[in-house]
């Protein structure tokens, strides 16, 4: 298995599989072209219902980084840079309704910074 699923994440097991695959793009171990599991072998090794496999790639398909081909399974369409990009367009969402309540709470951008600064080196 290339990535950990988490059974006890709040975070729905089909996204963290989307997570693992966009993560496995960003690191570049999957690269265009490169085929993923079968749903059914990506069940059977994280353990879960072929339904939720079958969730994550439907969904990775509608985002453009996966397609579905016959006889071959399912294939990695996009790379590094088109991912990257992505992650930071959902990044940008998430972040836009925090920042704004901090912003009208009158917490300064330095301090919003040093609070980011510190968990990010708390995390490496």
């Amino acid at each position: 298995m290339w990535f950990d699923i988490d059974i006890r994440s709040p975070l729905p097991i089909y996204d963290q599989i989307k997570r693992g695959v966009r993560e496995e793009i960003l690191k570049e171990r999957l690269k265009e072209g490169d085929t993923l599991p079968s749903i059914r072998e990506m069940a059977s090794q994280i353990r879960v219902n072929p339904n939720t496999v079958a969730r994550a790639y439907r969904e990775l398909e509608m985002e453009g980084i996966i397609m579905a081909r016959q006889g071959l399974g399912y294939i990695v369409v996009s790379n590094r840079d088109q991912v990257r990009d992505s992650v930071f367009e959902n990044l940008s969402a998430e972040l836009r309704e925090p920042l704004l309540r901090m912003k009208k709470s009158g917490i300064s951008l330095e301090r919003l910074l040093e609070v980011i600064e510190k968990i990010w080196k708390e995390i490496n």
